[in-house]
Formats: C-alpha cells, structure tokens, sequence
C-alpha cells in the first residue's frame, strides 16, 4: 500500500459526525439561520459555530486567505477578553486549530504540525505565545483547574489532527512516533491503532499489520467494519476477507452526519475487492443511492473520483452527479458579491453576540473544520 496512495490517505477512518457540504446557496442560507437564532437566543455557541462553519466555506471554495481572516477575526472575539472560562478558551483557541488545519489542507504539514505542538505546549506552560500572529495570553483561564480542561482538549486534537498533519505527507512512521509520545494506541480500532497497522502496511511489512489486526479488540459496528477492512487490504487476494468487508459495510444503519465515513469505508472495502462481485455491486449501488440522496458534495467528490466506481456509474447517472458537485462549488476558488454579502451579514449578528456575552459555562458545540466525535467514538485512542 503506498503511503500517500487514496487508500491510505482514507485513513484513520472513525465514525465521526462531519455537516453536510450542501449546495452553495442552501448552506450561506443555513449560515444566515443560524445566525439569526444565535441572535434570538444571545447564544455564544451558536454564534462561534457561525464563525467555524462560514471559515470551513471559505476553505471548500479555495479561499484559504478568506478562510484564515474569519479565524482570526473569531479568535479575537475571545483571546482579546480574557481570563476565561474553560469553555470560552476552547472556543477562542478553536480558530488557532482550524488555522492549523488550512495548513495542513493546503500540503503544508508541517507547519501545521508544529503550530498544534506550539499551542499545546503553551496552554500547558501556562506562557504567552504568539501563532500566526494570534496572542495566546498566559493567563487564558481563570484557574487551574480549567486550564487543564483546555489542556486536554488540545491533547485530543493534538492526537488527531498532529497525526493527520503527518499521515496526509504519508509519513506513517513519525505518525505512529508521535501517538505513542502521547499515549494515543489502546486494543480497538481508533485513530491509534490504524495508523500503527497502517505504519506497517505502507512498509509493507504486512504480516506485522495483521497480527495488530487480529489483536485488535472487538467494538461498535463501525469498528468491527474498519478492522474487517483493514484486515481485507492486509490480505491481498484473499476473496473471503474482502467479502466480509463489504458484508460488514452493507449492515451498517446510515446515521445522520456520518455519510462521509461511510462512503470513504466503501470505498476503501472496494479497493481490496473484486469490483465485479455480487457483493461489490451491492456496495456500490448502496453508496451511490446515498450520495444522490444527501447531496453531499464531499460525498460526491468521493465518489467520482474513484475509478472503479466512475466506470460503472451510468452517464446519466454521473452527469446528474457532476451538476450537483458543481452547485457545492468545492474549490471553484470563487465567491460572488451576493453570497459574500449574505456570509457578512451572518458574520456581523455572531460578532455582536460574541461581543456581548463571551463567557459562557456550556460545552461548545461542534466545531465544523474538525469532524467531531460520533457515536462510539473516542478521542484518538
């Protein structure tokens, strides 16, 4: 398997809930509505999330210029206003992560990387630090005790999102290094435990990645699914395994959020089967059915852009795909007058909530350019 192929690149697969990448006009439309609510309920959450997802648009149409301004102007909202409960520190230091992210999004992983390292090191010093010229005061919480929660709230996103920084470049091995330094692999199927089968599988030294495999401990559907894919890419030929790939695919229950999960797990069984089975046009039909069904245009990108599947997809069937990848405008590098006016106006009623009320004891919501923990999930273990 090689390291940066699109196989191993699915990788680590976890079932973690990602919003859908709706048309261009429908999802401003929802930016806008979420925050007329946050306005209505003076909700901070709501009005950081408007922030989170309006920066996640800005990156799926190819403006990361765009993208990194709105985590800026969000984590000013909060940094600048400090000492903070544990909650709103998270919510502040949320845009440093995500401007990790576009780093790590745009083949700079390195730099990424280090950005996480350096916001973690310092929330866990205690010490100002300035990254990509955001201020992270030394004393961001108002006591211990919360600086710890934010510390392990970063140790989480340090674990997934420092190992995806090394993974995307296909550097496995340092991958694996770094969880271990953290204390990230246990006995199932989570971040941890793939990308030390993965380490192994891109080395090719398959035998050591089925016995981790077969070592493996038994979970929730989802992992049983990923280990029998796993186990079938670590078979190479071996019809039995595949088939038992995608017979584990085919019985999971579709869960709201999870769709990109799920057709990045198909298509991954795919790759390790015969795609002219019974049981591999199943699959295939199943995960096409879904993609016309949500619309989603990650789903969508997915999809036609997997050779086996493009091929046997009708044209009228793939041309009605295209149009609707078209109209999500992933990467168009472009976003018209109007609907950056409409982004604007949303931006402006959650800043004036974030003005108004940055403190607030609740646990923050989901944070979009991050896919959060699903059912079953945990952390990077």
């Amino acid at each position: 398997m090689h390291p940066t192929g699109p196989t191993a690149q699915r990788f680590p697969l976890v079932a973690r809930v990602r919003p859908a990448c709706l048309p261009l006009d429908a999802r401003v439309g929802r930016l806008q509505q979420l925050a007329d609510t946050a306005s209505r309920q003076t909700d901070p959450g709501l009005a950081s999330t408007v922030f989170n997802q309006a920066a996640l648009l800005a990156s799926d149409v190819g403006l990361p210029d765009y993208a990194r301004e709105l985590c800026h102007r969000h984590a000013a909202l909060y940094l600048t206003r400090g000492p903070l409960s544990a909650t709103s520190a998270i919510r502040g230091l949320e845009p440093i992560v995500n401007v990790a992210r576009l780093h790590i999004r745009a083949g700079h992983h390195q730099h990424g990387h280090q950005l996480l390292l350096d916001l973690y090191r310092a929330v866990t010093a205690g010490t100002e630090a300035v990254l990509d010229g955001i201020v992270v005061p030394a004393q961001l919480t108002e006591t211990d005790e919360q600086r710890a929660e934010v510390r392990a709230w970063l140790w989480r996103v340090v674990l997934a999102d420092g190992t995806r920084a090394l993974t995307s470049a296909g550097r496995w091995d340092e991958a694996l290094r770094h969880i271990e330094g953290h204390r990230g692999i246990g006995r199932r199927i989570f971040d941890g435990r793939q990308v030390a089968v993965l380490a192994r599988a891109t080395a090719n030294d398959l035998p050591g990645a089925r016995a981790l495999l077969e070592d493996t401990e038994p979970g929730e559907a989802w992992e049983n699914a990923v280990t029998a894919t796993l186990t079938a890419l670590c078979r190479p030929g071996d019809r039995r395994a595949a088939e038992m790939a995608i017979n584990r695919y085919l019985a999971l229950q579709q869960a709201d959020g999870l769709t990109v999960f799920t057709t990045r797990l198909a298509l991954t069984a795919l790759d390790a089967a015969d795609p002219d089975t019974s049981a591999a046009r199943s699959l295939i039909a199943k995960v096409s059915g879904q993609a016309n069904e949500t619309g989603d245009g990650y789903v969508l990108r997915d999809l036609l852009g997997h050779s086996v599947v493009r091929e046997r997809l009708v044209p009228d069937v793939a041309g009605e795909y295209e149009r609707m990848l078209a109209s999500c405008a992933l990467g168009s590098a472009a976003l018209s007058e109007p609907f950056r006016s409409r982004m604007e106006g949303a931006l402006s009623g959650a800043e004036e909530v974030l003005k108004g009320a940055p403190h607030d004891p609740r646990e923050p919501g989901a944070d979009p350019l991050h896919v959060s923990s699903g059912p079953g999930a945990r952390g990077a273990r």
